[in-house]
C-alpha cells in the first residue's frame, strides 16, 4: 500500500492506494495503544476496539455504535488502515488510524476524518 501525506495549513491530503483523501483537522479525538500480538501486528479487532472505545466522534464527543476497519497494523511508523465509523444516529465516517510511534512490543496510534 503506498502511502503519501501532505501537509497542508489545515488540512492533510493523503493518497492511499491511488485514493484521494482530505483529512479534516482532528477535533476531540484521541491517541490509542495497543500490545503487538506474536503476529507481529496489531489485529483488525483490536484497532476496531480500541477505536470504539477512545475515538470520540467530532464536535458531539459521541463514541461510536459501531467500527470497521479494512484490516489491522503493522509495527511500522506511518502504516495505516481506513475505518468506517458510525454513531448513534447512524450518521457514518470514513477515519484514518495512522501508526504515530512504533517501540518493540507495542505501538501508539491516531485517528483522522477523511473528507473525500
Amino acid at each position: 500500500m503506498k502511502y503519501v501525506a501532505v501537509s497542508l495549513a489545515t488540512a492533510t491530503a493523503v493518497a492511499v492506494g491511488g485514493l484521494a483523501f482530505v483529512a479534516v483537522p482532528r477535533l476531540l479525538s484521541t491517541e490509542s495503544t495497543s500490545t503487538v500480538g506474536s503476529t507481529g501486528s496489531v489485529s483488525r479487532a483490536e484497532v476496531e476496539k480500541q477505536v470504539r472505545e477512545n475515538y470520540s466522534l467530532p464536535l458531539v464527543q459521541e463514541k461510536p455504535k459501531s467500527v470497521s476497519c479494512a484490516g489491522g497494523l503493522r509495527v511500522r511508523q506511518r502504516d495505516s488502515v481506513q475505518c468506517a465509523v458510525t454513531s448513534g444516529n447512524g450518521k457514518r465516517q470514513q477515519i484514518m488510524v495512522s501508526v504515530t510511534k512504533a517501540d518493540g512490543n507495542s505501538i501508539s496510534y491516531d485517528y483522522a476524518v477523511l473528507a473525500g
